[in-house]
């Protein structure tokens, strides 16, 4: 499957079936590719501790400058709405709450903005202090 197919796909579906589990259904299928990328930059950057400490100390410093701090940010959203939402579907699919997803959703993006707004406040100080 193509990228191309698979983004004609989302697409498609969004046009056809606009409604909140779709929209749910494609942030939790972004964020979760998102979060499986930066796991293996994450994974690369502490793998280099095994090559020598100066290493480490290079790459480590390569993820401090201010545009890593702006993507932290994104990097919180990703958490965020990708937990949130897992927990909406693991209510929904394990509890029999599927009747009240959407009253569900809501609470769930009542959560993620509360949670994104401390977040923001706690991390823009250090966006700022480069």
């Amino acid at each position: 499957m193509s990228f191309d197919n698979l983004t004609g796909k989302l697409i498609d579906e969004t046009r056809l079936n606009p409604n909140i589990g779709t929209f749910s259904y494609i942030l939790h299928r972004i964020t979760g590719i998102g979060l499986a990328v930066y796991l293996m930059m994450h994974t690369w950057v502490l793998s280099s501790a095994r090559m020598s400490p100066d290493a480490f100390t290079k790459q480590l410093a390569a993820v401090q400058s201010p545009v890593f701090h702006f993507l932290e940010l994104f990097l919180s959203v990703a958490v965020f709405w990708h937990m949130f939402n897992g927990l909406r579907i693991t209510f929904a699919d394990f509890f029999g709450w599927t009747r009240i997803h959407k009253v569900l959703f809501w609470i769930v993006v009542v959560a993620f903005v509360v949670m994104m707004s401390w977040n923001t406040i706690v991390v823009l100080p250090k966006l700022f202090a480069h």
